[in-house]
C-alpha cells in the first residue's frame, strides 16, 4: 500500500510539474517578440563611445578599468537584441542597464574642473594660503582651552611629502576670516582626510556649527554633514564607515532638495528631504578647519542669545587635512570625480 502511495504521489508531481511547465510555454508563447530599435540604437552609441576612450590619469581621459565594466554592460544588451524571441519588457529592462552603465561610464572621464564657484582652495603647502587669490587666507591658531589648546602643525601628506599638510589636534584650528563668500546659499566641499582614531566630535570643518555648517566623522567613523537652512537644521551622515590612519577624499553637496555625499570620488549617498537654502550665521563667527566653530563660549548660560556654543558641546578633528576646496554651488558628480582623479596619490 505504502508503495502505491508513493507511485501515485511521485505521478502527481510529475503531472503538477508538467502542467506548470505547459503554462508557462502558453504565457511565452502568447506574447509577441519586442521591438528592439531603441535598444539597438543606444548600443551603437554605447560602442561609439567606449571605442573612441581612452583609460589614463590626465584630464580628458577615463578612469582605469571603466571600460571593461562599460563593455560587461554593452555585451549583455547585444545578448538581449539578437534574441529574436525577446519580449518588450526584457528588452526595455536591458536599455535601462545599459542607460545607466553609459550615465555611470561617462561619469568617468576626468575634466579639467572649473573654477567657476571656486571660493577657496587651501593647498596647505608650507602654509593656509587661499590658493585661488581670493584672499580667505587662513591663520593657525591654538584652540579652546577645555579641548587642550593644542595648535596645528606641518606634517607629511598623502604622497609623503613634508611640510604639504595639517596635524590637528586638541582643538587647533585653521581661522579663516568670516566673509558672505565662505557663508554660501549653496556649497560643495572636497576635503582629503586622515582620522587618527573614532571619535564622536570629529569635526574637521564648521562654520558656526550647527548653526551655519559643519563637516566631520562620527562614532562609527561615518561622513557626517549639518547645514542651518532657512527652514530647519539638518544632520546627515553616509556610509562606509571609515578606517583610521588611512587618507581619504571626502565631498558634500548641498543645495535645496538635495544633499549628496562622495568618498574618493564615487557617490555614496543622496538625500532629497532636505529644504531651504544656507543661512547667514552670526557676527564674529569665521571659518574654522580643525574644529566645529572659531569661537566657544565657557558654559550655555547665554547661548539661547549668542548662539555661541560651549565647548562641552563642541569637538574636534584628531589626524591629518589636506587639499581643501569649497564651491558656491554644486558640483556635479563628474566634477568630484575628476577632483578626486587629479589629486589621489
Amino acid at each position: 500500500m505504502m508503495k502505491k502511495t508513493m507511485n501515485f504521489l511521485v505521478l502527481f508531481a510529475f503531472i503538477a510539474a508538467l502542467s506548470i511547465y505547459v503554462s508557462g510555454c502558453e504565457k511565452t508563447t502568447t506574447e509577441a517578440p519586442g521591438d528592439n530599435t531603441a535598444l539597438n540604437a543606444l548600443i551603437t552609441q554605447s560602442e561609439t563611445l567606449i571605442a573612441s576612450a581612452v583609460e589614463g590619469t590626465s584630464v580628458g581621459y577615463y578612469e582605469v578599468g571603466s571600460k571593461e565594466t562599460f563593455q560587461t554592460a554593452i555585451d549583455a544588451a547585444k545578448v538581449v537584441a539578437a534574441d529574436a524571441t525577446a519580449i518588450q519588457s526584457v528588452i526595455d529592462a536591458a536599455k535601462a542597464n545599459l542607460d545607466a552603465a553609459k550615465t555611470v561610464f561617462e561619469n568617468k572621464k576626468i575634466l579639467n574642473v572649473s573654477t567657476d564657484g571656486l571660493v577657496a582652495q587651501w593647498l596647505f603647502n608650507g602654509d593656509a594660503t587661499d590658493f585661488t587669490g581670493n584672499g580667505n587666507d587662513g591663520t593657525v591658531k591654538a584652540g579652546d582651552a577645555a579641548f587642550g589648546g593644542g595648535t596645528p602643525e606641518l606634517t607629511t601628506d598623502r604622497f609623503g611629502n613634508e611640510n604639504s599638510a595639517y596635524h590637528f589636534d586638541k582643538g587647533g584650528f585653521i581661522d579663516i576670516p568670516y566673509t558672505s563668500a565662505i557663508n554660501p546659499q549653496q556649497i560643495s566641499i572636497s576635503i582629503w582626510v586622515n582620522a587618527d582614531v573614532i571619535s564622536e566630535n570629529n569635526r574637521f570643518m564648521g562654520l558656526q556649527s550647527w548653526n551655519g555648517y559643519k563637516f566631520q566623522l562620527q562614532s562609527v567613523n561615518k561622513a557626517f554633514f549639518t547645514v542651518a537652512t532657512d527652514s530647519s537644521i539638518y544632520d546627515k551622515d553616509t556610509d562606509p564607515p571609515l578606517d583610521t590612519l588611512t587618507w581619504y577624499n571626502l565631498a558634500v553637496t548641498y543645495k535645496s532638495g538635495e544633499m549628496t555625499f562622495y568618498i574618493n570620488g564615487e557617490q555614496t549617498q543622496q538625500y532629497t528631504d532636505v529644504v531651504g537654502n544656507l543661512v547667514s550665521v552670526d557676527a564674529g563667527q569665521d571659518l574654522a578647519i580643525g574644529c566645529g566653530a572659531s569661537v566657544y563660549a565657557a558654559t550655555a548660560d547665554n547661548y539661547d542669545v549668542d548662539h555661541i556654543i560651549p565647548a562641552a558641546w563642541g569637538g574636534f578633528f584628531i589626524g591629518k587635512l589636506d587639499d581643501i576646496r569649497l564651491y558656491n554651488r554644486v558640483l556635479t558628480p563628474s566634477e568630484v570625480s575628476s577632483i578626486y582623479n587629479l589629486e589621489k596619490p
